[in-house]
């Protein structure tokens, strides 16, 4: 379709999607290219489109070399291009793994990553005049992302308030300064904090969500998704609370998620981009987002999606992920009762991999002492002046430890 055709989908489906989208945005299509035109001619009897080199009858020419690495695997799918929006089949799967039945969701669109899948919401709705809302300190890639890739201004609040947990309040007062289209990010679990709501925490941030009068779009960052580890921690998406109540009028909602660490698979490069519309309107926003991603990356790694295809059709997955969640849970556990024992000052943490600590000295200049006077290492964040701790990426008996060697610095 024209980009003309499918703002007017969004316009007459999804107006808030339509309202938000950016210069670029409006103009994204995918055009009748080389993947298109190949697709078109997919049932001709020859078939001299797409440029892989095959047989001629469709399957790849393998070099054994790579071909003994991948047993097990579909290689006329793993070894030739992925479509623009990924693997029809992975993207159903996501979606059955992600979204509750009876909840408006597009097919999942694939990417390479999940700082891509945030890179299209950055380039679809946001720019110069549509900011980002963030709670402060956030992950610095927002940065990156937002302002340097898109040009858009960061209105902030502090993500804790004066009780030390989630400052709503600090949300209310930047949404209502706001006059026009914009995008808030909700990160939980939480980087670098390492914070996730609490259920008591949900309902009043969902209604104030709701109740705002301009077109919002509410990106969920759901990176470290399934990571918690305490009994009062909301443990779902806010996806779907959050899409049954949203006017369509003024509400979008995109989900940002992979396999990047609800699988483990850091190296794979699996991400995936959802949007709260189905049906034409749904189908249109996938489009703009393949459109983005064929002008920049062409289609993502057709072999990573048929491992995590391959994964997600395994019945012992759900357990694998359990065990990988239960270390982290003693990990999580390790630190903060070495962090009590030492009487280091800590920001509340309950799940994800990571636990923040402030300090009272410029925060770089104690990271470069631990690095050279304890042999630690740790990631300086200047918004908080603090210190973020991963304790994912440490074995269990190693924590106190390492937590004695701060509190020396410290």
């Amino acid at each position: 379709m024209t980009p003309a055709q499918l703002n007017q989908i969004l316009a007459d489906r999804h107006p808030a999607a339509r309202a938000l989208l950016s210069p670029l945005g409006e103009r994204a299509a995918l055009p009748l290219g080389i993947p298109q035109q190949a697709a078109q001619a997919k049932d001709c009897l020859r078939k001299a489109t797409i440029g892989e080199i095959t047989d001629g009858a469709g399957n790849p020419l393998v070099l054994p070399s790579l071909a003994e690495h991948y047993v097990g695997l579909d290689l006329r799918r793993a070894f030739r291009y992925a479509p623009q929006p990924g693997q029809p089949e992975l993207r159903t799967q996501w979606r059955r793994r992600i979204v509750e039945e009876g909840v408006v969701a597009s097919l999942p669109v694939v990417t390479t990553g999940i700082s891509h899948a945030i890179s299209l919401c950055a380039e679809l709705f946001t720019g110069p005049d549509r900011p980002l809302i963030l709670g402060t300190p956030y992950w610095d890639n927002y940065d990156n992302l937002f302002t340097l890739h898109a040009g858009a201004p960061i209105l902030t609040y502090s993500t804790y308030g004066d009780d030390g947990f989630y400052n709503i309040a600090g949300v209310k007062k930047v949404l209502a300064e706001l006059e026009g289209p914009a995008t808030i990010i909700l990160n939980f679990p939480n980087n670098p904090t390492g914070y996730s709501l609490r259920t008591a925490e949900v309902e009043p941030l969902l209604q104030l969500l709701c109740a705002h009068p301009h077109p919002l779009c509410v990106l969920l960052d759901d990176a470290y998704a399934g990571l918690h580890y305490e009994a009062d921690v909301y443990r779902r998406s806010l996806y779907s609370e959050l899409v049954r109540r949203a006017d369509p009028k003024k509400l979008l909602v995109c989900k940002a998620d992979g396999a990047t660490k609800e699988l483990v698979f850091f190296g794979g490069r699996v991400g995936f981009l959802t949007f709260s519309a189905d049906g034409p309107a749904g189908a249109a926003l996938e489009e703009k987002a393949a459109a983005l991603i064929r002008a920049t990356i062409s289609s993502g790694c057709a072999a990573s999606q048929e491992l995590v295809l391959e994964a997600l059709k395994s019945p012992s997955l759900p357990a694998e992920v359990e065990k990988v969640r239960r270390i982290l849970e003693g990990r999580y556990k390790a630190l903060k009762a070495a962090l009590i024992a030492e009487k280091i000052p800590f920001a509340p943490f309950n799940s994800g991999c990571f636990a923040m600590l402030y300090v009272q000295e410029d925060c770089e200049l104690l990271r470069q002492r631990l690095i050279h006077e304890q042999s630690v290492g740790v990631i300086a964040v200047p918004q908080a002046n603090a210190l973020r701790i991963a304790f994912c990426s440490m074995e269990e008996e190693d924590i106190p430890d390492l937590v004695q060697r701060i509190g020396r610095v410290l």
